[in-house]
Order: C-alpha cells, then sequence, then structure tokens
C-alpha cells in the first residue's frame, strides 16, 4: 500500500499470502482454496517450493509485507508450527501498516485460539519449555489472540467444503478489488503537492465528524485525477471506500438509478440487488451505509440532485467518514446543506508544465535543447492546462521541426479537438442567454470591467448579473480586481464556437474578432444582419490604413458592438447602425458622426483622440449612457450637454487642452438617482506635456458639479491655479491631485469668506471628502492647506507619494482614517487609534516602532 508520504500507490507482488499447517491442510482444503483464487485471477502466494527449517526466512518475510492481504488458516496443529507462529506474527505485525488480514477457522472453535486452549495451548506450552524465551512466546500469544478476534471464516458455518471455499473467494475477491489502486495518470506531474493541498486545508485525514470537500476548476486542470490520488492515499483508513467516476455523464446516458445500483454493488457485491425507483434506491443506500466509516468519491457532480438521490444529506455516515466531490461549478458546493470546504485546483506553473509536456513529448523530464523555443510557444499555448499539455505532448512526439511550427500554427488559432470536446462540456450546460454571455465575453470583453460589461449586455437583454455569476460558478470565467477574465483556451473555444455556427463564412459570423477576417469583411463589402459585434484591432505596432465606403455599416443592422483600435481608416462614414450598445473607436478620423446616427440605446460610448470638430449633439439624447470616453481630444471647449443622460457614470476628459468650461448639466445629474446611494460619477481632467497652458486652464469652469463624487486632476508640467469654482464640489468624495496645483483663497464658500479674520480658514473646503490622493506635489504650503483645511474627520484614507511637506498634528482628529501612505522621510504626528493599515515608502523609518503604542491595531505594509 502507498505510505503516509505519498499519493502515489506501490505495486504488490502477491494479492493473497496463505498461511497454513501443511500437513493438516495442504493437499485437501489449501489446495482447493488456492486453486479457486486463482482462477478468479487473485494472484496468491502459497510455499510449496520453500525450504522450511527452525528459522522463517528473510524471503518469507519480504513476501508477506508484499502482499495485499494475508489469510490465516487455522487448524488442529497450526500452533505447533514456529514457522507458522513466526508467519503470524508478521502478518500482525504488517496489519499495522494497511495489509488485510482475515482468518479462517478450520474445524477448529475460535475461542481455542484466542484463549489459546486445547491443542493451540499444549503447543505454546511445548515451545514455552523448548526455547525459554518468554518474550518470543507472548509475541505469538498475542498475535494469536489478536487474529482470532479479527472477522473471518468458520468452518462449521458451511454445509461443505465447496461452500466453504466458494464464500471465500468471494469475500476475498470483494476485499481484493476494492484495495486496489485507481490508475491515476502515466505522469503525475504535480498531483502530490495538490493531494497535500487538500489534505491540508480540509483536515481530511482526521477522525473527527463527518467531512466533505468539493474540489472545483475547468475541465481538464485534473480535478479526478487529484481524487483518484487521494483515494489511493487514504482508503484503506475506511470501512467502505466507493470512487464513482463520471456522475454527470451517467446520470444523463444511464440515469440516476444506474449510479444508485453500482454503488450498492461497491458496497455488496451483489448485482442481483436492483432498485426500482429513486427514492427507494436512496433509502437501501442509507441502509446500507447507515453507522459505517466511509469514503466516497463522486466525480464530476454537476447538479445537487445528484449528490441527495446517491448519498442523502450526506449524515447517514460514522464520524470519520469522508465524502469528496469533483465539480465544474462552484455554486453546488456554496448550496450544499452541510458545510462544505472547497479547494481550487489552479493550472500548473511553468516548471512543472515545461515537464508534463516533455514527459509526453520527449519522454524526458526536460525538453530537448533543440526544441526549446518551439517548447514555450506550446507552453504559452496550454497556459498550464494539463489536458492540453498531454494532448499537445502526444500529437507532437517524435515529429520533425517543421511538423512542430505547422502543429503550433494550428494550435494557435484553432483548438484540439480533445482539447474541445472536454471544455465545451461546461458551455453545452448553459442557458442560451448564457452562452450568448459567455461568446460576447470570449470574443471581445475580456479583460474589461465588470461592472461595463454588465452594463452593455444588461441592454442587450441577457441579464449578465445573473449569467456572470453562473460562468464563474461554472469555472469558464474569472472576476479579478473587477475585470473579467478567462483561460485562454476557454477564449480560443468561445472563439471556435461561434466560428462553426457560421459555417465558415466571415459575413455570416455573429462576431467577428479575427483582424484579417473583420478586415475582410469591412473592405469587401461582405457585411450582414447576422453580424452582432466586430473588433478591428490591428495588431501591428503601427496603425493600418484602412479605405471604407460611406455606407459600409447599412446591412449590419443588428450590429451591437463596434470596437476600431490602431487603425487608420479614411474615406467616408455616412452610416452607423442605431442599435449601437458599445461604440468605442479610437482616433475617429471624421469631423462629424453621421446625421441620421441616433444610437438610443448606447450605453457606452468610447472616442480618445477624435476629430469631430462640432459638439456630439447625438449625446444629449442617450437615455442609457453610462460612461462617455473623450480623452485627448483637441477641439473640445465644453463638455457635451448630459441634461437627458440620466445614467451617466462617468465622464473622461483626461488631456483635453482646450477644454475650458464643463456644462451646467452635467451638475444637475444629482437631481436623478443612479443605484442605491444616489448619484455617483467620476470627471477626470488632465493637461498634457508640452507647451504652457495654464493660463487656459485658469478658465475652467466646474460649473454647478453639485453630484460629483470622484475628480482627478492628473500631473501638469507648469503649476496650475484651480478655479474658485471647485469649491463648488460639497460632495466629492475621493480626490486625486497631482502636480503644482494651486488652490484660490479669495473666494467665499456658501457666502461665506473662506479665510476668517485670523488668517486661518473657516471650514472643510471639501466637508464629504473620504479619499485623498497626492503625488509630485513640491510646494509644502499648498500641501499644508490641502491636509489642514480639505480633509474632514469624515476622512478613510490619505494616500501620499513623492511630496515634499509634514503630516500635521490635525491628522489626529481624522477618527474615521483606517488607511495611511507616506513617504518614509515623513515625521509622524499622533495618529488616530482608528488606523489599520501604513504604508511607508520605499524605507522602514525609525519612528516606526513606537507606533504600536498609538495604533495598535494597526498592519504595516510595504
Amino acid at each position: 500500500m502507498a505510505s503516509s508520504s505519498s499519493s502515489t500507490h506501490q505495486p504488490k507482488n502477491f494479492d493473497v499470502f496463505l498461511s497454513f499447517r501443511g500437513e493438516d491442510t495442504r493437499h485437501g482444503f489449501v489446495s482447493h482454496l488456492y486453486k479457486a483464487l486463482c482462477q478468479r485471477g487473485i494472484y496468491t502466494f502459497i510455499d510449496n517450493d520453500l525450504l522450511r527449517g527452525e528459522k522463517i526466512s528473510v524471503e518469507l518475510l519480504k513476501t508477506i509485507e508484499n502482499s495485499t492481504m494475508s489469510i490465516i488458516v487455522f487448524s488442529e496443529k497450526y500452533a505447533s508450527s514456529t514457522w507458522c507462529l513466526e508467519e503470524l506474527a508478521k502478518i500482525v505485525e504488517c496489519k499495522t501498516n494497511k495489509q488485510l488480514v482475515r482468518p479462517i477457522f478450520y474445524k477448529i472453535d475460535p475461542s481455542e485460539v484466542r484463549k489459546q486452549e486445547g491443542k493451540f495451548g499444549e503447543a505454546l506450552t511445548m515451545h514455552e519449555e523448548k526455547f525459554n524465551d518468554k518474550k518470543k512466546i507472548q509475541r505469538w500469544r498475542k498475535a494469536l489472540c489478536e487474529a482470532a478476534n479479527l472477522s473471518g471464516w468458520d468452518s462449521k458455518n458451511s454445509r461443505d467444503e465447496f461452500e466453504l471455499v466458494q464464500n471465500i473467494v468471494e469475500d476475498i475477491s470483494k476485499s481484493i478489488f476494492n484495495q486496489m489502486p485507481l490508475s491515476v495518470t502515466e505522469y503525475p506531474v504535480g498531483i502530490n503537492s495538490r493531494v497535500e493541498d487538500v489534505l491540508k486545508s480540509s483536515n481530511i485525514e482526521s477522525n473527527d465528524d463527518i467531512s466533505i470537500v468539493g474540489i472545483y476548476g475547468l475541465g481538464g486542470v485534473g480535478k479526478t485525477t487529484i481524487a483518484k490520488a487521494i483515494y489511493n492515499r487514504i482508503s484503506y483508513h475506511f470501512e467502505v471506500n466507493i470512487f464513482l467516476e463520471n456522475v454527470r455523464e451517467k446520470s444523463i446516458t444511464k440515469g440516476i438509478i444506474h449510479l444508485q445500483e453500482t454503488l450498492i454493488y461497491e458496497v455488496l457485491g451483489d448485482r442481483s440487488l436492483k432498485v426500482h425507483n429513486e427514492c427507494r434506491g436512496t433509502d437501501m443506500i442509507n441502509k446500507i451505509l447507515c453507522q459505517k466509516r466511509v469514503l466516497i468519491i463522486l466525480d464530476d457532480v454537476d447538479n445537487l440532485d445528484q449528490i441527495k438521490k446517491l448519498l442523502g444529506k450526506c449524515d447517514w455516515f460514522a464520524s470519520g467518514s469522508r465524502i469528496i466531490v469533483t465539480t465544474r461549478e462552484k455554486h453546488l458546493l456554496d448550496t450544499f446543506e452541510n458545510g462544505v470546504s472547497t479547494y481550487e485546483v489552479k493550472e500548473l506553473n511553468q516548471s512543472q508544465s515545461m515537464e508534463l509536456f516533455s514527459k509526453h513529448a520527449f519522454q524526458s523530464n526536460e525538453p530537448n535543447e533543440d526544441y526549446l523555443k518551439l517548447v514555450n510557444r506550446v507552453i504559452c499555448c496550454a497556459k498550464g492546462l494539463p489536458l492540453a499539455l498531454k494532448v499537445m505532448g502526444a500529437d507532437l512526439w517524435g515529429r520533425t521541426k517543421p511538423e512542430w511550427e505547422s502543429a503550433l500554427n494550428k494550435y494557435e488559432n484553432i483548438l484540439s479537438g480533445d482539447i474541445q470536446k472536454v471544455l465545451q462540456i461546461s458551455y453545452d450546460g448553459l442557458d442560451q442567454t448564457e452562452k450568448c454571455i459567455f461568446l460576447d465575453i470570449a470574443c471581445f470583453f475580456k479583460g474589461y470591467n465588470y461592472d461595463e460589461v454588465v452594463e452593455i449586455l444588461g441592454a442587450c437583454n441577457l441579464y449578465p448579473e445573473f449569467g456572470i455569476q453562473k460562468l464563474i460558478d461554472k469555472c469558464l470565467l474569472t472576476k479579478k480586481w473587477n475585470s473579467l477574465w478567462m483561460h485562454d483556451l476557454l477564449q480560443q473555444m468561445g472563439r471556435e464556437i461561434d466560428r462553426q455556427e457560421s459555417q465558415g463564412t466571415p459575413g455570416q459570423h455573429s462576431r467577428l474578432w479575427n483582424y484579417e477576417e473583420a478586415l475582410d469583411v469591412l473592405t469587401e463589402d461582405m457585411g450582414s444582419d447576422k453580424i452582432r459585434g466586430i473588433m478591428l484591432r490591428s495588431p501591428e505596432s503601427k496603425s493600418t490604413m484602412v479605405q471604407l465606403e460611406a455606407q459600409i455599416f447599412h446591412k449590419m443592422k443588428n450590429l451591437r458592438f463596434l470596437i476600431i483600435h490602431n487603425v487608420h481608416i479614411h474615406g467616408g462614414l455616412k452610416y452607423l447602425p442605431n442599435g449601437l450598445r458599445l461604440l468605442d473607436w479610437d482616433a475617429y478620423p471624421f469631423s462629424s458622426l453621421p446625421s441620421s446616427f441616433c444610437p438610443k440605446k448606447l450605453v457606452v460610448l468610447r472616442m480618445p483622440r477624435n476629430r469631430i470638430v462640432e459638439p456630439l449633439m447625438q449625446i444629449r439624447a442617450l437615455e442609457f449612457v453610462t460612461r462617455v470616453d473623450l480623452r485627448y481630444c483637441p477641439f473640445i471647449r465644453k463638455t457635451p450637454d448630459l441634461s437627458m443622460c440620466p445614467n451617466i457614470k462617468e465622464l473622461n476628459l483626461c488631456g483635453c487642452e482646450n477644454l475650458v468650461e464643463i456644462e451646467n448639466s452635467v451638475g444637475r445629474l444629482d437631481r436623478l438617482a443612479v443605484g442605491a446611494h444616489g448619484p455617483h460619477f467620476s470627471l477626470r481632467i488632465s493637461q498634457t506635456y508640452g507647451p504652457p497652458v495654464y493660463d487656459c486652464c485658469q478658465n475652467l469652469s466646474f460649473g454647478n458639479l453639485i453630484g460629483l463624487r470622484e475628480l482627478h486632476i492628473l500631473p501638469t508640467k507648469e503649476p496650475w491655479h484651480l478655479p474658485g469654482s471647485i469649491y463648488n464640489l460639497q460632495h466629492i468624495e475621493t480626490l486625486r491631485l497631482s502636480g503644482n496645483l494651486i488652490f484660490p483663497r479669495d473666494v467665499e464658500i456658501d457666502r461665506q469668506p473662506l479665510c476668517n479674520s485670523l488668517g486661518g480658514f473657516s471650514k472643510y473646503v471639501f466637508p464629504s471628502l473620504k479619499n485623498l490622493h497626492l503625488c509630485y506635489t513640491s510646494n509644502p504650503l499648498e500641501i499644508d492647506f490641502i491636509l489642514n483645511y480639505c480633509c474632514p474627520v469624515t476622512l478613510e484614507t490619505l494616500n501620499i507619494y513623492s511630496c515634499n511637506a509634514t503630516l500635521p498634528e490635525s491628522i489626529s482628529r481624522c477618527e474615521r482614517l483606517h488607511s495611511l501612505r507616506i513617504p518614509y522621510d515623513w515625521e509622524i504626528p499622533r495618529l488616530p487609534r482608528s488606523l489599520r493599515f501604513l504604508a511607508v515608502s520605499p524605507y522602514w523609518p525609525p519612528w516606526l516602532s513606537r507606533l504600536k503604542s498609538n495604533c495598535p491595531r494597526v498592519s504595516l505594509l510595504t
């Protein structure tokens, strides 16, 4: 059996070791039993050819150790043989190392063996007189007593010897085959460490309570392999151990009743027991397994009902039982009524990927040096997915370099059928709206902000909040830092599904994401009303020149997403579909949008670096628009009229050098509720490096921005005198200031002068401020003003980078401040006790050791 430190399984030389007294049973009962075991395919050791002496041989001891099971045939003269007693002592010793041991009481009462009475007592007395070795005799007595207490067979309970042999062989068959290790994988790279992680994180080897462990991850990542390795590692601990493979597939093709019958057979070994309905099957399993210490692994479960029909609520079993479920459905584990500890199987790292691929492609732990560059391309393509590494490695084994090159070009564009088949199982379990969401993200929105994708797809009536969570639960999607991601091979699978649905004709694709195909459709006028989205993004470092017809989009009435990046288009444009939800066109080259363009359901308008001269009149009526990005647009002098845009959340005007006025409609957005917390949107404004333009920016008006919650003013080369209207922003919660900014002093707030007669300031200028970020501000007077008079006591986060000043004493009044980052050379005054996180960069200052007394719960970050 496997050692406790490894999940791999050591092979045994024999299935069964037979220990018996030759002159009692060799030519009768034992010979019949041996023959029946061999006929059943059970590899059995019998010592016909060994020379016996007073001392048992080392060879025989090794044979006992290397047997899965030992059968002791207790007969009348068994104890008279010191050889048999030494075998017995070794067998009992091996039992503590996970070996199965079963006694047969052949024409002798078990109590004689247990109590060492009758012939057994006489034999031991004789040995005591002969050897005068109390320690050895006591070892034999203890072994006899322990073996006699084990469950076994008594010959007097059978009608005849034939029946006894048949019963023994049936029972041994079940025991041996249940103890056989599961075939894990040819090359278990990275498996042992993951098995250890599961065992440690779930306390699976303890004897306390009933433990349920869920192992989840995307298809082909190794969930089943890990579960099999765990089974081999711990199965010997349990009274019953069962591994039910492919539960999802078998419940579809053969039904739950078939799975129930399989489970019952695994326990009882009786195929004659039939289940007539699912409820009856659950009751039968309960009856059979109730209060037994079990290990049950259900592999590839995709429905909670499958677990309930097979194991009920998993509360029937004895303490120490372990239930392990592998699944692609994390949500299934979250909804299980009993507590489930979960383990997510991650992809292999770079070195593990290299080793596993090399095992398959080179039959070695390392790749051939001549192929190293090609191997790195494979590793990049597989992204740590064991299934992909195995399939690609097997494909490339023994191939020439040109064949590798050709295969890699294919892998990078078309997914292998074996990989596609496994990954697509999760996709096939989605409903139509969820499939549409998955394909949209795979083709266009991987890496996009979650909120933005929800808004865009919500406008397409796809119910994305629920659908995206379903994709995350199925391990088809991940959400990191509020962005949506998926494994590269899942993205490739989704794009291949979309390609197959159009039968290979680009103009009939619903989603055009491939640059060459999108370019062909647009330049060759192959568009149709089947096209849902187009992404034309040149892979070249420089933008590509493309000539378009003015009516090129006229056939695409159902176009919802239009993304054009790094492509310089010339010609003219007279039509855009009004059904667009996303218009993302970087460096739009024309002086205006088509006059007929009225996208009433547009959600995101992203047109940085556009050349539009006239104001964007179309924006005024965009009821559903939430985000407008007009960065670095040279002709914008005034923000668009947003009076009819109640849902807008973000207006980005970074780098608009000629912007001088923010239209008053922006300020009136506070009259309309946005979400649960009232109006919330952000405005980003910056100047670019270049000729001084700060005189122009002094005339910038923030208008009546009553609803503004977030303001970013990014680096400027020259001092920027902020306009007095900045003090109208009384609801600002997040302020990011960078560069040499100068706040006005000679102004009034709410008809009260900012400065009082004593030269101080009469109130906090931003009373709602919660988060303040300062960087690259070199004027100590301005920093002092900002920290003393812009920060109310409600401030929660303060981040300061590369600024020349000191932290004021007044910071101690900020009783809600929980996060602070400052330069290392700043002196620290008394800090509020509310502080939880302090970061000092780039070095640890000497005063840091005094901090704990003032802020006992603070954590120090680098």
